[in-house]
């Protein structure tokens, strides 16, 4: 069986290039923007009424301004995005924020920045929007408050990264988010973006947002299987029973939360339906050992033991999908083997580390 990888130094460079290559596919594909295009965005006023595109220019940069009275909200509503990433800058004198996961004008998502608070914990609040009610006092400092280095009237930078239930916000190109929080639950997972503006003006610029691949949740997963087997695609016939993973707010496929005593080998599968042959990408990160099969080829495999900081984004391999169901097997075991008989917990040998996050890219 040929390998596309060895898990060696070749297979870092090459998968590195090959993330980078799929990486920015994706964001051709998938990304909005530059800047605004008005046939695209709605504008209405606080009550509600449609309104007309403003397209000014402040301090030296085209912006679409919102006044907070005539031109109160500017709603991007032909997107429903979970997961993303959005980039702009943005100068207000007061309230200037953003909705997303948008249902409708009454209930969203919403982040916001107060620039004359600027440096204070109330420069920039989280709040989940219910029924049009803006309950900024529920959601509060330490928690949903965090200060930012931002002045009224003047541009600062601002991206915010939504995946699943995480949202970030990182503030003039800040390595560390201001903002790392779990969302609070509303109506919808997903939806369009508005831009909204609060007592007075405020101007957004060089808008741009990406959607991030969700993870493949949904597998089937197999009984245990002893560590000592070298397990192929072959012994898929041993299986005797699949069981669905658990619906989960995280992206990770924990394999120990499925079993009382966690100290084997399972095979997990996935079908993946593709409307014509093409060739696609598999993003992936995983603890301890791997093999990746996809239509019974054999196109991932590390037989050593991988023990680190799992990332979503950290490896990757090309795959060929075919018109019609596409079987993706993964092959998993966990660290067990790394401590010999397995890690001693409160009595019992067995893994601690054991499981798999995965993307994919259609190229």
């Amino acid at each position: 069986m040929k390998y596309l990888f060895s898990f060696e130094t070749r297979y870092i460079e090459i998968s590195k290039k090959l993330l980078f290559t799929a990486l920015i596919t994706f964001i051709s594909l998938m990304t909005y923007g530059q800047g605004f295009d008005k046939e695209q965005w709605s504008i209405y006023s606080e009550n509600n009424k449609t309104e007309t595109f403003l397209d000014v220019i402040h301090n030296d940069k085209q912006a679409l301004k919102l006044n907070s009275k005539e031109q109160a909200i500017a709603w991007l509503k032909n997107i429903d995005y979970k997961n993303f990433r959005l980039e702009m800058d943005i100068a207000g004198a007061e309230m200037s924020g953003i909705g997303f996961h948008v249902k409708d004008e009454q209930n969203y998502q919403f982040i916001y920045f107060r620039p004359g608070y600027g440096g204070t914990e109330e420069a920039i609040q989280y709040i989940p929007i219910y029924n049009g009610a803006l309950s900024w006092v529920f959601y509060n400092a330490p928690t949903y408050e965090k200060t930012a280095a931002i002045k009224k009237m003047e541009w600062f930078h601002v991206v915010i990264e939504v995946r699943n239930n995480r949202l970030k916000v990182f503030v003039n190109h800040s390595e560390e988010a201001q903002i790392d929080i779990t969302l609070l639950e509303t109506d919808t997972q997903s939806g369009s973006i508005l831009l909204r503006s609060m007592f007075g003006d405020s101007y957004f610029a060089n808008f741009n947002i990406t959607e991030i691949p969700g993870p493949i949740t949904d597998w089937q997963i197999s009984e245990q299987f002893e560590r000592d087997e070298t397990l192929a695609y072959e012994d898929l016939k041993k299986v005797t029973s699949w069981k669905k993973t658990k619906p989960s707010v995280g992206e990770f496929i924990n394999l120990s939360s499925y079993f009382e005593h966690p100290k084997g080998v399972v095979f997990a599968k996935k079908n993946i339906v593709s409307e014509q042959d093409k060739q696609a990408t598999l993003i992936f990160d995983f603890a301890g050992k791997l093999r990746i099969f996809l239509n019974e080829e054999e196109v991932f495999h590390y037989a050593k033991h991988k023990l680190d900081r799992l990332k979503n984004d950290k490896m990757a391999v090309l795959i060929k999908l075919k018109k019609g169901v596409n079987e993706l097997i993964f092959i998993s075991e966990g660290d067990a083997d790394i401590f010999g008989d397995g890690f001693n917990s409160m009595g019992r040998k067995q893994h601690q580390n054991w499981g798999f996050v995965v993307h994919l890219i259609n190229n």
